[in-house]
């Protein structure tokens, strides 16, 4: 079975935390904890996450631009 390596960035404190954990837990790896995360959060996330519209965008765009505008005139 070929595998695939992804990366993952971590604050200091993050990374702490994980080492901690693993220490304390010896019967799992970086990489086992980090699968079962994943597979755990993608069958029953509990986050809820805010959609954006490019019309929303393209108006806040526009908004910023104006008042850049006004703030480099005014």
């Amino acid at each position: 079975m070929a595998s695939i390596t992804r990366t993952v960035r971590f604050e200091k404190e993050e990374a702490i935390l994980i080492d901690n954990f693993l220490a304390q837990n010896k019967f799992l790896d970086f990489s086992t904890l980090a699968r079962l995360a994943i597979s755990q959060f993608m069958q029953n996330p509990k986050i809820s996450i805010k959609p954006v519209s490019r019309m929303k965008l393209r108006n806040r765009t526009r908004e910023k631009a104006i008042s850049m505008e006004g703030g480099l005139n005014g």
